[in-house]
């Protein structure tokens, strides 16, 4: 395949999605519609069966369900889309070029949305002060996923729909048992 230069347009309308998006506003509301759908999308698109759409609805509850041991495989199912969808971007555009604007992508992203989990933290109350940096690592990584995804010419992936559940304010903890667990 031909290596052509990286798509600035498509990581500038990304960084602006970042910029705009309502990063944990909605820790602990009840879950809208769009919410489930969304949710439901990812599910689906991870390739797992229907599931059970459950809620966290404070910070000392998402870090209990955290804790828990449980299966990984919905970890590692987006890790072998990532790796894969990576290694079709790395095909597509020159490696420095590509890696250089994932990293300033997700620093960018990672300085903003800690400071939104900081802030969902205080309104809230009661969270264990890592866990806003595993907040922030979450949503730097669904941003990095997505613009892997996307620079993979992938616009049906499951980061898709992960992304716009941390867009409109949540924070999707993982598939714990037989439930998708949103905060």
């Amino acid at each position: 395949m031909r290596v052509v230069s990286l798509p600035h347009a498509l990581l500038d309308l990304l960084l602006a999605e970042v910029k705009t998006a309502s990063w944990f506003a909605a820790l602990g509301e009840p879950l809208t519609e769009g919410d489930r759908a969304d949710a439901c999308t990812y599910v689906d698109a991870l390739g797992f069966a229907p599931i059970e759409i459950g809620q966290a609805h404070d910070w000392p509850e998402a870090e209990r369900l955290l804790q828990q041991p449980d299966s990984s495989d919905w970890w590692d199912r987006e890790e072998a889309l990532r790796k894969a969808l990576l290694v079709e971007a790395e095909t597509r555009y020159p490696e420095r070029a590509l890696w250089t604007a994932l990293t300033e992508l997700t620093t960018e992203t990672g300085d903003l949305v800690h400071g939104k989990a900081a802030t969902a933290a205080a309104r809230m109350g009661r969270a264990a002060p890592a866990s806003i940096h595993v907040a922030a690592g979450a949503a730097a990584q669904a941003v990095y996923q997505l613009a892997v995804a996307r620079l993979a010419d992938r616009a049906n992936s499951p980061f898709e729909s992960k992304f716009r559940l941390f867009a409109s304010g949540r924070w999707p903890l993982g598939i714990m048992g037989s439930r998708l667990v949103l905060f």
